[in-house]
């Protein structure tokens, strides 16, 4: 696991040049935003948490990427984890084959991803997801908090999803064969941990839900997206 990066600021004009890059449709409601939650109140601060996984490399968050991929110094091709800046919608495209996304990385922290998100409002889930619905939550600024149901007890299942029961953009479901008993994925960022009572996965929650630094679609929402899961 790699170490926590020092989080660059970003400035206003780069979080703008950012935002710009990754607009939700001009139709919100195809994509969630006009049911975002008009209480809600977006993070920002840069997290310190020791552990944290980064994969922007040297951009640090996704606002400082998106603005050096628009600014023509990058592309998305030539980051070192490109599925940072990679945000289509794979079932729309002509000649999709009708099978979801398979990603490189188990479970995934950002990629295309499919068209409908999965319901992410404090969700617990008791099987597993299809990765691509639930990148696209992340994509809205969910955590998805994943459990290997092989490395963990029922009661340490339990204790965890009191954690996500209530927080709304978070969700939560097995991921058979992850190979650690926690991982935490937001869009760019994971933290994966052996013992279920970690302090640090309270933390990441706290930090990285709705964490404007790191959240492609600040105006969309966690209602109102699929909620089957692989067994149904």
């Amino acid at each position: 696991m790699r170490p926590l990066r020092t989080w660059t600021a970003v400035t206003p004009l780069l979080a703008l040049v950012a935002l710009a890059a990754c607009t939700p449709s001009a139709d919100p409601s195809a994509d969630g935003g006009a049911a975002a939650d008009s209480g809600r109140m977006p993070g920002g601060d840069a997290p310190d948490i020791s552990g944290v996984t980064s994969f922007y490399g040297e951009y640090g968050d996704y606002a400082t990427v998106m603005a050096a991929i628009q600014a023509g110094d990058v592309t998305a091709e030539e980051l070192e984890y490109p599925f940072v800046a990679q945000q289509d919608h794979v079932d729309a495209q002509n000649g999709w084959d009708g099978q979801p996304p398979v990603y490189e990385m188990q479970p995934p922290v950002g990629g295309n991803h499919l068209g409908q998100w999965q319901t992410c409002t404090g969700t617990v889930y008791d099987a597993p997801l299809v990765d691509g619905h639930a990148v696209h939550s992340m994509e809205h600024g969910a955590v998805w908090l994943t459990y290997d149901p092989e490395l963990l007890d029922q009661a340490s299942v339990d204790a965890l999803a009191l954690l996500i029961q209530n927080r709304d953009y978070s969700l939560m479901s097995p991921y058979p064969g992850q190979g650690v008993p926690v991982s935490l994925q937001s869009w760019g960022n994971q933290y994966q941990t052996d013992d279920p009572a970690d302090q640090v996965i309270e933390d990441y929650l706290d930090s990285f839900v709705l964490n404007d630094r790191f959240n492609p679609e600040p105006m969309a929402t966690c209602a109102g997206g699929v909620n089957t899961t692989i067994a149904g």
